[in-house]
């Protein structure tokens, strides 16, 4: 979209009518388009204006601006298009003003004032919130006065923070996706959570990822996870579709004969694989399992520990890394989750050499970076950010834990990582921008591309 975004305001003296910057002189122009809205206009050149839109009281109305904001804009088929225009769906809504989204309101307000890098506006909706026949949103929008619902208009691009699988099975929710998509075109970045087990197939199959990956067998039975652990030391049983390191088992052999699995709770002795098995499936009933191959981790301070790096789309559809945080596991935690009593540092906190500092930057970023490009190629959908846990065994190596296509925002907790969670946000915003300028300028291409 355009370079630095414009101020856009109300123009009192006229009637249907934009006003742009003599810059941006061009013939033909009969429409002004905002989100969805399109308006027929009468479009003139003011010199004296430099980083200014203008529209007139009626036309501002109609197209359903929120507030008085800064815009990119477009030109395409005589229509000039101000945005982007973001939509942030979401689920769990209340009749709270002050507390629209109960945990997450205090997240989305400050997504929501973020400066975007191409201007344009963002609000919060769900499902309920749309008037399909009118075309329109009732959306909550975040200003000086706290939140407010506004009309607006449909978005250029939906921004999905849906908050967990549950939420995303929602057959409602699933409809208003796949209508925004079919029907309005409106690209839906970031389309779902990640199935461990699908991932692993991806990456496996591909010889740029294969080496980063522990082996994995799907829902083994007790002879292959007795196998695996005589061949590994340790292995560890999760859910394929699970988060937070819930459900986590990590299986070793006893001494004497049996299992020894420790998890979120403490140590369990086992007499045998199938009789621990037994009891994973009890406690996750109707759940799909997987077992991993355990790495002898790098050791911070004696803890086991791994990594969370970050990556974003940037406002060229680019893959780069914006954070990364070193996780160590707590007392006897068998994960880095810090809902397990895992901790953060910076890499600088934990490595004094700086030579070594960059060595290890330089591995991740370069594992992640090729790991986002694959899993780009092979999933469906626009993806816009995933969350790598990596690990370095005690060579150096590289290996994959996870890859969560909704990361979680745990390590920004530690003071020193506050202005790259400011920048992950930023990113996001700008492949919003992004999508919004390939929609508008090059759909046919964008859409051929979308794997079906």
């Amino acid at each position: 979209m355009t370079g630095q975004p414009l101020t856009v305001g109300i123009h009192q003296t006229s009637e249907n009518t934009m006003l742009l910057p003599a810059s941006f002189k061009q013939d033909g122009l009969l429409f002004a388009a905002f989100g969805t809205s399109v308006e027929r206009c009468h479009v003139s050149f003011d010199s004296h204006l430099k980083r200014t839109v203008l529209l007139s009281e009626n036309l501002y109305k109609n197209l359903r601006i929120p507030y008085r904001g800064k815009a990119s804009l477009l030109f395409r088929d005589n229509t000039v298009y101000i945005g982007p225009l973001i939509g942030i769906f979401t689920a769990g809504f209340t009749k709270s003003q002050l507390d629209p989204v109960r945990g997450r309101s205090l997240f989305f307000s400050k997504l929501l004032t973020m400066d975007l890098p191409a201007g344009g506006y963002s609000y919060l909706f769900g499902a309920h919130q749309i008037n399909w026949e009118e075309g329109t949103v009732q959306a909550l929008i975040f200003r000086e006065n706290g939140w407010e619902e506004a009309i607006v208009p449909l978005p250029n691009v939906v921004y999905d923070r849906l908050p967990n699988r549950k939420a995303e099975e929602s057959s409602a929710l699933r409809e208003t996706k796949k209508r925004l998509m079919d029907e309005y075109r409106i690209p839906w970045f970031n389309p779902g959570f990640f199935n461990k087990w699908e991932i692993y197939e991806c990456l496996q199959q591909d010889e740029r990822t294969a080496e980063l990956l522990p082996f994995s067998a799907l829902e083994p039975d007790a002879d292959k996870i007795e196998d695996m652990i005589d061949q590994y030391g340790f292995i560890y049983v999760k859910p394929a579709g699970g988060s937070f390191g819930k459900g986590i088992f990590q299986l070793s052999k006893r001494e004497e004969n049996g299992i020894l699995a420790r998890h979120a709770e403490g140590v369990t002795s086992f007499s045998s694989a199938a009789e621990c098995l037994k009891e994973w499936q009890m406690l996750h009933k109707h759940t799909s399992y997987l077992a991993q191959q355990g790495i002898e981790r790098i050791e911070v301070d004696h803890h086991p520990a791994d990594f969370r790096v970050h990556t974003n789309k940037n406002g060229k559809g680019q893959w780069t890394v914006t954070a990364i945080a070193a996780k160590i596991a707590g007392k006897d935690g068998i994960t880095t989750h810090m809902s397990s009593g895992g901790a953060v540092k910076t890499l600088a906190e934990i490595y004094d050499d700086p030579q070594e500092r960059l060595h290890t930057l330089q591995k991740l970023t370069k594992a992640a970076v090729l790991l986002s490009r694959v899993l780009d190629e092979k999933l469906d959908g626009f993806i816009g950010e995933i969350g790598f846990d990596l690990g370095l065994d005690r060579s150096g190596k590289v290996w994959l834990f996870e890859a969560n296509s909704r990361p979680g925002r745990g390590i920004f907790s530690h003071p020193r990582l506050a202005s790259v969670s400011r920048l992950t946000k930023k990113r996001s915003f700008e492949y919003a921008s992004y999508l919004t300028e390939q929609s508008i300028l090059n759909p046919e291409d964008m859409w051929h591309d979308l794997k079906p």
